[in-house]
């Protein structure tokens, strides 16, 4: 973001000092106009990726699966980087044609300004040639991306699916005080559940520890007390991608009676 907002001011003085000072004006003018729309488009999309970020960032689980969107995506951000990569090769070489036309500029004869504006032109060119290929470089040698998405990402998509749908809701426990019934614990961690604590409350109606909740629904596409989800077949994961809960938790609910609400002898 700080590189695309330096860039474009450079472009728009530039712009200014070829207007007013090179002959012939208008040609300066056009040639930098490109490089200025490829900035604004790499600027405005590295700015809704910051923003994105930074909107999930050192957020309750929870609150981000709500936040999250296409932008949060393993495909958007493959996409982006694709993106950033074409447009830094772009501007590399529309800057480097521009540091040759300048290093040919034939000006007046002490005309100061006139200089300062092609040495300006010049200038600029020749840093953006490089900052561009620093980055173009970053990205080609640091990207890495898997043509198969990990089963545990799109776990994770379709809980998101669920929060967008309100399937999963989150409260407050203290929020709860209106229900018929208000369970005290969690029954896959087993911990009581605390006035300020955030709890999820899933499409059964069952309540959990929103973590503890997605940990389990991750590994055993069902509710802990085996309820089903409200997620249409089409998006449920297949088998191989379905993972045995772990042992410790499945003895934990097993000892739950569902029909009559409490815990077996």
């Amino acid at each position: 973001i700080v590189e695309g907002a330096a860039e474009m001011a450079c472009l728009v003085a530039a712009m200014y000092l070829s207007q007013a000072d090179l002959r012939p004006p208008g040609l300066f003018v056009r040639l930098l106009a490109l490089p200025l729309v490829v900035v604004t488009l790499k600027l405005i999309w590295s700015v809704r990726l910051a923003v994105n970020y930074y909107r999930a960032r050192n957020r309750e689980v929870a609150e981000v699966l709500t936040r999250m969107s296409t932008v949060h995506s393993r495909n958007f951000w493959s996409c982006s980087a694709a993106m950033l990569t074409c447009l830094s090769c772009i501007l590399m070489v529309w800057h480097a044609i521009m540091f040759l036309l300048m290093l040919g500029y034939q000006g007046e004869s002490g005309n100061q300004e006139e200089a300062f504006a092609a040495k300006f032109l010049l200038g600029e060119s020749a840093a953006f040639v490089v900052v561009n290929w620093l980055i173009w470089r970053d990205c080609v040698n640091n990207y890495e991306d898997s043509p198969d998405e990990p089963d545990d990402l799109r776990l994770l998509y379709n809980i998101m699916k669920l929060h967008k749908r309100k399937a999963i809701q989150t409260f407050k426990y203290s929020d709860l005080g209106g229900t018929e019934v208000v369970p005290i614990s969690c029954v896959v961690c087993l911990e009581d559940f605390a006035e300020a604590d955030y709890v999820a409350q899933l499409p059964c109606g069952h309540t959990f520890h929103p973590t503890c909740a997605h940990k389990w629904i991750m590994e055993d596409w069902r509710c802990p007390f085996r309820c089903p989800l409200d997620i249409p077949k089409s998006e449920q994961p297949t088998e191989e991608a379905v993972v045995t809960p772990p042992h410790g938790a499945v003895d934990a609910v097993a000892t739950i009676d569902v029909e009559a609400g409490g815990v077996r002898s």
